[in-house]
């Protein structure tokens, strides 16, 4: 397999973060970047196996609104990714939205905007998390069992 491209470093990196946050580093076997239609990463848990990981940056230039908290931009992106289709070989699909501590508006905000999304919308998504500044937290999870 070839060497991650930057913005592939960039998602392996912030999935390196995000597990350092949850105290959760040592539960991580393996994490791959992966070609489109796969999510962005494949990770190997050393208990539940292998899980896809989509990641959205909530700071990206085409999103610059949510500077404003403009919770219609958050509605889009969210169904932007909701609507992609996805082909992965892993257990299941989960999807990190993170904010790179680039933005201004607070986690306390961002976070009541998106987490009624998730349970209103269809989408191949397990779980869900967010990475903000000062927050990492599981948003959302299915009911059903896989």
């Amino acid at each position: 397999m070839s060497q991650p491209d930057s913005k592939q470093r960039d998602e392996q990196a912030t999935f390196a973060r995000f597990i350092q946050r949850l105290d959760s580093h040592n539960e991580w076997a393996g994490i791959s970047s992966r070609p489109e239609p796969e999510p962005h990463l494949l990770c190997i848990h050393l208990t539940e196996g292998p899980i896809a990981f989509q990641l959205v940056s909530l700071t990206n230039p085409t999103i610059a609104e949510i500077q404003a908290a403009a919770p219609e931009t958050l509605d889009h992106i969210i169904q932007n990714t909701f609507n992609k289709a996805y082909d992965t070989d892993a257990l299941h699909i989960e999807l990190l939205l993170h904010t790179d501590d680039r933005i201004d508006t607070p986690d306390d905000v961002i976070i009541p905007i998106l987490t009624p999304l998730f349970g209103s919308m269809p989408h191949p998504f397990k779980r869900v998390w967010f990475m903000g500044e000062q927050t990492t937290c599981h948003l959302w999870q299915t009911d059903q069992v896989s």
